[in-house]
């Protein structure tokens, strides 16, 4: 990928959760997108990966994501990001709270082409369920 495909694609990668728009997710993934979560979770297409970013955005309506760091090596490309949120729907079985979240993470990415292919997630899903069940102060 030449540094302007890649440029475009961090961008509508953050697109796809500061608008949010889930279509986006069409443009920049193969349809046979595989990706591997946190907690063992595993989508082997785009439409169910789709359907999990969809649950960050009822739990999360004002979710936005923001792009820190991006590594490319020979045949990965790998970003550093952070997501932030107000906790305004059921998340992990609690219910809204209203809390401000933060949840840092990393992805490693395969292309095909100009779309990603395969990816691997590391993000703190467990610090956004303590934060969200923490006493309040």
């Amino acid at each position: 990928m030449t540094p302007d495909e890649l440029k475009h694609f961090v961008e509508r990668f953050d697109a796809m959760f500061n608008t949010p728009d889930i279509n986006i997710a069409d443009e920049i993934f193969t349809p046979n997108f595989r990706t591997d979560q946190p907690m063992g979770l595993e989508f082997k297409d785009l439409a169910s990966f789709k359907s999990f970013v969809q649950g960050f955005y009822v739990s999360f309506p004002d979710m936005r994501q923001e792009t820190y760091d991006s590594i490319l090596t020979a045949d990965k490309f790998v970003l550093r990001v952070c997501y932030f949120g107000t906790h305004k729907g059921d998340f992990m079985g609690v219910p809204a709270t209203g809390r401000k979240v933060v949840m840092p993470g990393m992805g490693i990415f395969r292309f095909e082409g100009t779309k990603a292919a395969e990816n691997w997630a590391m993000y703190d899903i467990f610090s956004v369920y303590q934060q969200v069940t923490a006493p309040a102060k």
